[in-house]
């Protein structure tokens, strides 16, 4: 291996074509815009609004990131930039491609079998099972650690199928995660926005745990990377180890405290407007009140 850090023409040799990844994220980018250009069309529906657009964009944009670019390459070699790519699949652009609520999307612009099919989708039996918070919040548990901390990380680096699988997966329950916190789809379980705070703050205390307990730990778990270790990063192997705990765990809670901030602003707005609609219809209560009582008094003050 070289002793020289990779120049950036080095780095840009080492963009990935993975075909699967390229059909799925061009598939996700030019099907939500296609759809949104449609919303937008149709004058009898309300769009979608544009900074949805955005986030779902921009969710595509990282994970085009974390498995095209060279931080793919370099992530099959040195563990803190693996684990970097970890926090892009899970933790930065699923809750952006929630945010873009698309099954909202699909249904503005689908006619009514399409609209049939997609409640059927997501009140079926599968959906509504993996959808369901504590199951989707035990996946992204499970599912991450049997991803980071086991055997599965090594094969991973040296095996592309194992590599595309690891990814999607790990997307695919990141999203069942966020889905329930963000709820900007219609969903079978819809959680009050208190249960909403307190399932990702507890999500994040657990995290902040495990991470902690790991970072403690003075033997390597991952005895591929540890050999494959470039001479350039100027580590060893159980500092490359806890510089990639410490890129979850920092990242991560980062990402956790942003969206438990959203969530509590989100319930102050709903109870605001919440309280703005029962003074709107206690007002109308006490008007019609006013009024009868006027009109009652009317008839019995009336002359004879």
């Amino acid at each position: 291996m070289t002793e020289q850090a990779p120049s950036f023409a080095e780095l840009l040799r080492h963009f990935s074509f993975d075909v699967p990844w390229l059909i799925v994220l061009i598939a996700m980018a030019v099907g939500y815009a296609v759809a949104f250009r449609r919303s937008r069309r149709r004058a009898q529906h309300r769009p979608q609004a544009t900074w949805r657009l955005a986030a779902f964009l921009g969710g595509v944009a990282i994970l085009a990131i974390a498995v095209l670019s060279p931080l793919e390459y370099y992530g099959n070699q040195v563990l803190w930039v693996d684990f970097l790519g970890f926090l892009l699949v899970t933790m930065i652009a699923p809750p952006l491609l929630v945010l873009g609520a698309p099954l909202t999307l699909a249904f503005r612009v689908s006619g009514p079998s399409g609209r049939r099919r997609l409640r059927r989708f997501y009140r079926g039996w599968l959906m509504s099972r993996l959808a369901f918070p504590l199951t989707s919040w035990m996946l992204f548990a499970v599912v991450t650690y049997a991803w980071q901390f086991s055997n599965l990380t090594d094969l991973a680096a040296t095996n592309d199928v194992v590599r595309d699988v690891q990814q999607f997966t790990l997307l695919l329950v990141a999203v069942l995660f966020w889905m329930p916190a963000i709820c900007a789809d219609p969903a079978r379980w819809r959680m009050a926005w208190p249960l909403r705070g307190l399932y990702v703050f507890v999500e994040m205390t657990h995290k902040g745990l495990f991470g902690g307990m790991f970072l403690a730990t003075n033997h390597t778990f991952h005895a591929g990377f540890a050999s494959r270790l470039p001479v350039w990063t100027n580590l060893t192997a159980i500092a490359d180890q806890r510089v990639a705990i410490l890129v979850l765990w920092i990242g991560g809670n980062m990402v956790f405290v942003v969206a438990v901030v959203f969530i509590l602003a989100g319930w102050v707005r709903y109870e605001r407007r919440n309280t703005h609609r029962v003074d709107w219809r206690l007002s109308l209560q006490w008007e019609a009140r006013r009024r009868r009582k006027a009109a009652l008094e009317k008839v019995f003050t009336k002359g004879v």
